[in-house]
């Protein structure tokens, strides 16, 4: 039987659909329906775009699914996704749009997965192309990083598909966060993130429980960067109680 939630998957730095191909097909068999988000930022011609367009375009997503088509939202963030993701919920929590009593519809939980502090987030898996304004993945320095906890070949296979990403978005001001809204918020910590160590994650969090902290609730998952790919049946029971 389908859910009436439906989960919206937003990816990391230089990550594309194809990564989460198998969360979604585990969700979907436990009769979660799910959207994957492309962001604009990612592509060998993001360099073009402006800052915010990874905002711009996951807000009219979310704006669609739940003003449109009046769907139930859990919105999960992997890494970069929860600086699009986090400034793309106000307005549109399940609360407001039961206050509001002008859509069914509405954001019912927000979950971000190893995001963590600009400062602690490693940059080594790609170089920058100035002239193009984009940030290219280094495929085998991204494999011992983003996926080290998978064997070789898969590490390497994953690799492969990541894309080139504006390098704009890191500069992009950040405005409108939801971490003090009224939406239940879960964060999964990666203990083993080689990209985000499991200190600079803790630290985030800290910062952002600080508005709404009874708001928040945590996981912890004894794997590297990407869960999605790793650990996708642990994940997807943490998802689903959540």
């Amino acid at each position: 039987m389908e859910s009436n939630l439906t989960f919206v998957l937003v990816p990391g730095a230089a990550h594309v659909s194809a990564h989460f191909k198998s969360l979604v097909a585990a969700l979907n068999a436990k009769g979660y329906p799910t959207e994957v988000v492309s962001n604009p930022s990612v592509g060998p011609f993001a360099g073009t775009l402006p800052p915010n367009a990874d905002v711009v375009n996951l807000r009219r997503i979310l704006e669609e699914l739940v003003n449109e088509q009046q769907k139930d939202i859990v919105l999960v963030c992997h890494s970069y996704g929860g600086v699009p993701g986090s400034q793309s919920v106000n307005g549109l929590e399940k609360s407001t749009a039961r206050k509001g009593g002008c859509f069914e519809g509405g954001v019912f939980e927000c979950i971000p997965t190893t995001a963590g502090a600009s400062e602690a987030v490693s940059t080594q898996w790609v170089e920058i192309d100035a002239t193009r304004g984009i940030m290219i993945p280094q495929r085998s320095v991204a494999a011992e990083v983003l996926y080290h906890d998978l064997v070789e070949s898969q590490a390497q296979h994953w690799a492969a598909k990541l894309e080139p990403m504006a390098v704009s978005v890191t500069a992009a001001p950040v405005a409108n966060v939801c971490w003090g809204a009224d939406v239940p918020k879960v964060y999964i910590f990666c203990k083993m993130d080689r990209a985000i160590p499991f200190e600079g994650q803790r630290k985030m969090v800290e910062r952002v429980q600080i508005e709404n902290k009874e708001s928040w609730k945590t996981y912890e998952m004894n794997c590297g960067h990407s869960p999605f790919l790793s650990h996708v049946e642990h994940l997807v029971e943490i998802l689903v109680e959540a």
